[in-house]
């Protein structure tokens, strides 16, 4: 097994002139692509970075943050995934984490004690020489964590290579249009970018800010996509919006959470000729453990299918041991696609990563998700309290630790409810005490999906028989009345808004994310907007930045008189 800078490299000499990467009508061919790169590459040598140096990228999807990536690579190092919208308490606690001394950005970050390189598009034909194995690690992403701070997966180069190479699992190959959907700190950007770029594919690259599904819709038409990722939330909303859409794939993989297989048989009846795949596996893993080609129309539940070529999984009981097919069990895996474990954390790594009993001298990682083999793996849930929220795996005490850390805040649960939000599961705290700034403390320190939909305040916990907190019996939020007036604009949109996000009154200030929006939600809202009041809808940049009744009116106003003018 080889490098992924390795296999790349080989793909520039076998189709120097092919298309590499599109980003709004431009396109870069492997030879280029990597003629910045080695630029870049020769800049973080200089820089000080050698074999596993791990190096911050702080980039929107762009070309520059591809030229970045194959860079770090070239260079020997570790690319280390970061959210330029991330808190910059969380993200000076990864970088500090992580031993990071360089961080290549665009300009708009900067971290004291830390070396910042802005990507340009400067090219070099200087050649630095291939350095690097297959078990050298090619990037650390972080994911929440129970103890109140992110871990950091570290990912070998055997990983990406064992995921997107020299498998059947899925056609990787020039023939091949992938989208760049997700964002760098979701583990599956590594497979759509790597399975591009490893396979001789071409990557269009979707231009970064708040996805709308109608402009999704048309990048797959227009960009001709013939392979694509989504989660299971955009999936479902793809399919109920845009089912049309998808008629030009020829491989479609969801997953992230657990797929509707009312949704599933919708695709397969519509599509017959798309490859349905859902996909499954944590970051541990390498974005991908089991994989399920849906072949005919499903029943209760989608599978999560077979593992994936050099993937090893087990179902075993409590005490470790296989239990019978068709019994619930907790799945372990194993094989070229496991983590090293977590950076610089050995005490966490040794939980997770235990000796496999079945293979001496060999790791297995307990996943914590309830399965049993059925012909295949099919999925039931946690054994812990991790959620997925919008693709994003979420530790519920992550949440709750920083809540408890806050004057005022005595005890502090967090939950996700299915009843807040039809569809959508919605993240809801409950803390004891008398907090004075809760959702400030937490929109300093967690990414915004991370922040609770609502935070209710009790006098204390209902406790079950055995004294632990009674999750069931915990409250619904709800939500104070504000007035405005009947048939303005505001009226209307805060009408819509509460019937999107099931609340019963929506105010004029109140924050869409603040009470149970998402991403996927505000795509949502503004299709709504356009189709049912019809109005002009402002990009939807603009409400993401102001995310208010009052705002989202504004902006409406704005876009009408600039119509007008």
């Amino acid at each position: 097994m080889t490098t992924i800078h390795e296999l790349f490299a080989e793909q520039v000499r076998r189709a120097p002139t092919a298309t590499a990467l599109r980003f709004r009508g431009e396109d870069l061919t492997y030879r280029q692509l990597d003629a910045r790169a080695e630029h870049l590459a020769h800049r973080l040598r200089a820089a000080g970075v050698g074999p596993e140096s791990v190096v911050g990228v702080c980039l929107e999807r762009s070309f520059e943050l591809v030229v970045a990536l194959v860079a770090v690579l070239k260079a020997g190092g570790t690319y280390l995934p970061l959210r330029p919208d991330e808190p910059a308490v969380r993200l000076r606690y990864m970088l500090d984490q992580a031993e990071s001394r360089v961080l290549l950005t665009d300009g708009r970050v900067t971290v004291p004690g830390v070396t910042v390189l802005n990507v340009d598009g400067s090219s070099s034909t200087a050649v630095l020489p291939l350095t690097g194995s297959a078990d050298a690690l090619a990037y650390v992403c972080y994911t929440s964590g129970s103890t109140g701070h992110p871990k950091g997966v570290a990912v070998p180069h055997r990983g990406v290579v064992r995921l997107v190479h020299d498998t059947d699992w899925l056609d990787f190959g020039p023939g091949e249009t992938f989208l760049q959907l997700c964002p760098l700190t979701f583990d599956v950007a590594a497979f759509e970018i790597w399975g591009a770029l490893l396979g001789g594919g071409r990557l269009v690259i979707h231009p970064p800010g708040p996805l709308s599904l109608p402009e999704l819709a048309e990048c797959l038409r227009t960009e001709e996509i013939t392979t694509l990722w989504l989660t299971a939330g955009l999936f479902h909303r793809m399919v109920d919006r845009h089912l049309d859409s998808l008629g030009g794939l020829r491989q479609l993989v969801a997953g992230g959470d657990v797929l509707s297989p009312a949704h599933v048989n919708r695709v397969l009846r519509a599509h017959p000729r798309v490859r349905m795949v859902n996909g499954y596996g944590p970051t541990e893993n390498t974005c991908f453990t089991a994989c399920h080609t849906v072949t005919g129309l499903v029943g209760d539940t989608v599978p999560i299918g077979q593992p994936i070529d050099g993937t090893r999984v087990y179902v075993l009981d409590e005490e470790q041991r296989p239990v019978p097919d068709g019994e619930w069990g907790e799945l372990y895996t194993a094989g070229a696609g496991l983590a090293r474990g977590y950076l610089n954390d050995p005490e966490l790594t040794a939980q997770r990563f235990l000796p496999d009993p079945f293979l001496p001298g060999e790791r297995m990682y307990r996943t914590g998700d309830v399965v049993r083999r059925n012909g295949s793996l099919e999925f039931r849930g946690r054994v812990d309290d991790q959620v997925k929220i919008a693709g994003h795996r979420v530790e519920l005490g992550e949440i709750a630790a920083v809540l408890a850390d806050q004057p005022g805040v005595d005890e502090a649960v967090v939950v996700a409810r299915h009843d807040v939000t039809p569809g959508e599961k919605v993240l809801v705290a409950y803390v004891i005490g008398t907090p004075c700034d809760p959702r400030g403390a937490l929109a300093s320190r967690l990414p915004r999906h991370m922040i609770p939909a609502a935070i209710v305040v009790l006098p204390e916990f209902p406790l079950t028989v055995a004294g632990k907190v009674d999750r069931a019996a915990l409250p619904a939020p709800s939500r104070a009345e504000s007035a405005m007036d009947d048939g303005s604009i505001e009226s209307r949109l805060a009408d819509l808004w509460a019937d999107t996000l099931a609340v019963e009154h929506v105010g004029i200030h109140d924050d869409f994310f603040d009470i149970g929006g998402n991403s996927l939600l505000a795509a949502d809202v503004l299709e709504r907007v356009r189709r049912e009041l019809s109005v002009e809808v402002p990009a939807a940049r603009l409400f993401f930045e102001n995310p208010t009744v009052a705002g989202l009116a504004e902006a409406i106003h704005d876009e009408g008189s600039k119509s007008c003018g």
